[in-house]
């Protein structure tokens, strides 16, 4: 995996959600980043948005990074 920095945009698994989810990253803890999610599946658009778009996500499941086309 590469670095994770902040500001970039990556998909992830949060904790909580069925789907994987794009997110931009917020904040990094020791194991885990805050994510403010931009794009979800639909089954968890309620969860997404009850969490007020942000999200923890473990570093392990974050996968790749989301480049500009």
């Amino acid at each position: 995996m590469e670095q994770i920095e902040i500001g970039q945009t990556y998909y992830c698994h949060p904790v909580g959600t069925k789907k994987q989810v794009i997110g931009v990253v917020e904040k990094l803890y020791l194991n885990t980043a805050l994510v403010v999610v931009t794009a979800c599946e639909e089954e968890d658009k309620t969860l997404v948005f009850e969490s007020n778009h942000r999200m923890i996500v473990t570093f392990t499941n974050i996968h790749a990074a989301v480049h500009a086309a």
